[in-house]
């Protein structure tokens, strides 16, 4: 019986997990059509607010490298979704597969530095969670800006490419973690927490 339970809690961490990256790329898909309206010309391909990293954050402090396996099938789902089959190439795989290990590697990264953003039962360190997010972005959009669709151009647009996408998945965190200490606080009003 104990088995069976484990399987189910697993399983039921994995589909929040799932639904919640899903959720993330889904809203954020939406919002950047709405963007193009009025930012056409100053990056087409690129997103003001990109959720889905805040997401991975936040999943990567609560399970630490336990959040690989959950995020990075709905990863791959949700990009393959919004980009299609034909565009779905190795090197979209890949660029997708880096910015999902990168987060754990940056909170491991962290720990072995002396800063355990993680602490285990403790309260959240903001400051140091938005710093991994830094790092982390940093790390998981270097294959974005050499190889993927900005790769080959001149280093400025590299550069260019690598600083939007950056602010995009900070912009994204910030926006995870207000939407989290909003639902905690209500949660805390309502009795629940």
């Amino acid at each position: 019986m104990t088995v069976l339970h484990g399987m189910r809690l697993g399983l039921l961490h994995f589909m929040v997990a799932s639904c919640a990256m899903v959720l993330a790329f889904v809203t954020c898909h939406g919002l950047h059509e709405i963007n193009q309206l009025w930012l056409q010309q100053i990056a087409p391909r690129m997103h003001s607010v990109f959720l889905p990293f805040g997401v991975m954050i936040l999943l990567g402090w609560v399970y630490g490298w336990l959040a690989l396996p959950l995020i990075l099938p709905a990863a791959l789902l949700s990009v393959f979704w919004i980009v299609g089959g034909e565009a779905m190439t190795g090197t979209i795989v890949f660029i997708t597969v880096v910015k999902v290990l990168s987060v754990p590697v940056t909170f491991a990264l962290f720990r072995w530095g002396g800063m355990d953003v993680r602490g285990e039962g403790g309260m959240a360190n903001w400051r140091g969670f938005v710093m991994v997010g830094l790092v982390a972005s940093v790390l998981g959009n270097v294959p974005r800006a050499t190889v993927g669709p900005f790769g080959g151009g001149t280093v400025v647009e590299m550069t260019e490419a690598m600083l939007t996408a950056t602010a995009a998945d900070v912009a994204g965190l910030i926006a995870v973690m207000l939407i989290v200490m909003l639902c905690f606080r209500l949660a805390r009003r309502m009795g629940q927490v």
